[in-house]
């Protein structure tokens, strides 16, 4: 299941430099970073700094949405009609049972209506899977994590903007910090309504967090994301990729790995421990010379 960080106790915890209030990158025409921006040298630490790549800061919503990962399994598996409850499209009351039902003349209709009943509202269960999802959302519930007021962004380094050098072409600032800017210029809307139009708001701002939750899950776990594009990849020396097929001959909790692809990634640590084995005098000075071209390094002469 989903583990749920708590936003706030971890921006408390780290006593994080923030929030960032202003979508503007730039102070004005010039390119020096916005000191309350996303690329802020204040809050981030200076450019080219070993800050910049582990600072983190926060974005105040101004208003509580439901956590993305959440809202995730909520709008596609538990309760497929709420993306139009919270957007005012329906209108829903609470049953006997506490189950959502569409009612014209309900009293449910929008994001803070949904907020204030919360509590009351009971999801109906299923097979063991969707009961399990259902038990995990009550948990974050009771611990105050299903809903979020805070949107961490991440260290500046993992989200580079491109600057051209030419002072009339516009700077690559990317996707990321495309959507961290529409979040922010959300945000600051947001503060100064109430009523429907507060609704409203908050569900366009339960979007864009959720865009920027598909963004990061889309990089990071698709084919052609992070780990699957950069740390599977053939650029990565002595790692390797096979094809899982069954073998009956082995136990339950066994696997076999083909002895190429063993020497393939313990090449290094095959050849290490080879050269420095009592039995390394009887090997050849010719090898002895092209392990060390291989392992790009000298050895020491003593181990020889």
């Amino acid at each position: 299941m989903i583990k749920i960080v708590d936003v706030e106790r971890f921006i408390e915890t780290n006593n994080f430099n923030g929030p960032v209030t202003s979508p503007q990158i730039f102070l004005g025409k010039t390119k020096t970073f916005h000191p309350q921006g996303i690329m802020s040298e204040e809050i981030f630490g200076l450019e080219g700094s070993p800050e910049r790549s582990k600072n983190f800061s926060w974005i105040e919503l101004g208003c509580k949405v439901i956590e993305p990962a959440l809202y995730d399994i909520l709008s596609k598996r538990i309760e497929k009609k709420l993306p139009d409850i919270l957007s005012g499209e329906k209108t829903a009351s609470i049953g006997p049972d506490g189950r959502l039902i569409e009612d014209p003349d309900g009293n449910i209709d929008g994001f803070s209506s949904f907020i204030e009943n919360i509590d009351k509202i009971k999801f109906f269960p299923g097979d063991s899977v969707r009961n399990k999802l259902i038990d995990m959302l009550y948990d974050n519930m009771k611990k105050g994590t299903f809903f979020t007021s805070k949107l961490l962004i991440i260290p500046p380094r993992h989200r580079e903007i491109m600057i051209p050098e030419e002072s009339n072409e516009s700077p690559d600032i990317g996707d990321m910090n495309a959507i961290y800017r529409k979040i922010l210029i959300q945000s600051n809307q947001i503060k100064n309504v109430s009523g429907p139009l507060y609704d409203i708001l908050s569900f366009k701002m339960q979007q864009l967090v959720k865009e920027m939750y598909e963004f990061i899950r889309v990089k990071v776990g698709k084919k052609d994301g992070i780990i699957r594009n950069l740390m599977l990849g053939r650029r990565v020396d002595f790692s390797a990729r096979g094809v899982i097929t069954p073998n009956p001959s082995l136990r339950i909790g066994v696997i076999g790995v083909p002895l190429r692809i063993i020497c393939g990634i313990f090449e290094p640590h095959m050849i290490y421990g080879l050269v420095n084995s009592p039995q390394a005098a009887e090997i050849p000075d010719e090898f002895h010379e092209a392990v060390k071209e291989a392992l790009g390094r000298e050895l020491e002469p003593e181990l020889l």
